[in-house]
């Protein structure tokens, strides 16, 4: 009786513990996709940044700066099914042209397939398409999302 009940208690510290390691929240997830953006958004070769960063499960939009242009981006991140890396560790891509660029000096609007990811932390760009990845499964089509 006494090993059956030490059994037991065992497979409960074991069963309570599993519970404790849950997955990132979706609040979280918002949280760490904006301050990376914020943080390491925007390209050193160029010397750009991001910055109005806003983030939601169906839509993340931003404002790339460059030296005297800006550029309004936007994208759903539940619209891209796979991300990868650029081999020179610059950028993410999209396997679609997804994110929407305009100029905010002449209005032209492009189709991109990229994000620009500066070299701030270890496997930043790796994590970053984990985020959005996950991000995109709380994404409901039929919410209209605006900010």
């Amino acid at each position: 009786m006494k090993t059956t009940i030490t059994i037991l208690s065992i497979c409960l510290f074991i069963f309570a513990g599993t519970q404790s390691a849950q997955a990132q929240t979706q609040e979280e997830t918002i949280a760490w996709i904006k301050e990376k953006l914020e943080k390491y958004g925007g390209d050193e070769y160029f010397d750009s940044y991001f910055k109005d960063v806003q983030v939601s499960p169906c839509k993340i939009s931003y404002v790339e700066r460059l030296s005297s242009e800006s550029y309004s981006m936007s994208f759903n991140p539940s619209t891209v099914k796979e991300w990868k890396v650029d081999s020179d560790k610059r950028a993410i891509f999209a396997d679609t042209k997804a994110i929407r660029s305009v100029s905010n000096s002449d209005g032209d609007v492009n189709m991109l397939s990229h994000i620009s990811l500066k070299n701030g932390e270890s496997d930043i760009h790796e994590r970053m398409i984990k985020a959005l990845l996950y991000l995109a499964t709380f994404c409901d089509e039929g919410k209209n999302e605006t900010f």
